[in-house]
């Protein structure tokens, strides 16, 4: 093992932020992913996107036991790693049962408990102060609003900054075109208002970081 952690990563304010897009779903046609896409294709060279994939995380259930593996222990550093190195984080959540996935929820608890695990990181929370966006596609007709609120909590509590906006997604089915998202003018527009917002809430954040 290292004798010290990667240093916190040190991102220059006059480059482009540099946002994490998470999608809560494992399944490969998911519409979340589909939404983060669709997403990406409005920011464009906005922003650095670094899009977390389930083969990038690829973590088992969330087993103390489990902490002192090496192979897990290297794949949570490096998870962490990319939270922390993001300037904001977007997190597009199906609804289960009115909460959030399982494996979303058993992500942010592996990258969350590294700071008890390994003492090097000891004061790193990949979370604290990082703004936050949510989103949700859904086949019904709520969007996913309730997972999302869930999720809201969560993120709060581990210290996020989650902004009030939110996007959801309602008989995302009936949006698809050619497997990709197609929105009336009126939704579109809402989505571009909605993540121009967020981005100056990053670049404001990240600002206020630099001069503290």
């Amino acid at each position: 093992m290292q004798d010290q952690a990667p240093a916190i990563p040190d991102r220059r304010v006059d480059s482009v932020p540099r946002l994490l897009l998470f999608s809560g779903s494992l399944r490969r046609e998911s519409h979340q992913s589909r939404l983060l896409r669709h997403f990406v294709s409005v920011l464009g060279s906005a922003c650095d996107i670094d899009m977390l994939t389930p083969a990038d995380v690829d973590l088992p259930l969330f087993d103390q036991d489990l902490e002192q593996s090496e192979l897990v222990l290297a794949k949570v550093i490096g998870l962490h790693h990319r939270f922390e190195s993001a300037d904001g984080l977007i997190v597009a959540s199906p609804e289960y049962n009115g909460h959030v996935s399982s494996y979303l929820k058993n992500t942010v608890d592996w990258v969350s408990r590294l700071p008890r695990i390994d003492s090097r990181y000891a004061a790193r929370n990949a979370f604290h102060g990082r703004p936050l966006l949510l989103a949700s596609a859904s086949t019904g007709w709520t969007g996913g609003i309730l997972g999302l609120q869930n999720a809201r909590s969560i993120f709060s509590y581990l210290g996020c900054t989650v902004v009030a906006d939110q996007i959801c997604v309602s008989d995302a089915e009936q949006c698809i075109v050619d497997d990709r998202f197609r929105f009336h003018d009126g939704f579109a527009e809402h989505i571009e208002n909605v993540l121009k917002r967020f981005v100056t809430v990053v670049e404001s954040l990240r600002s206020a970081r630099a001069a503290a």
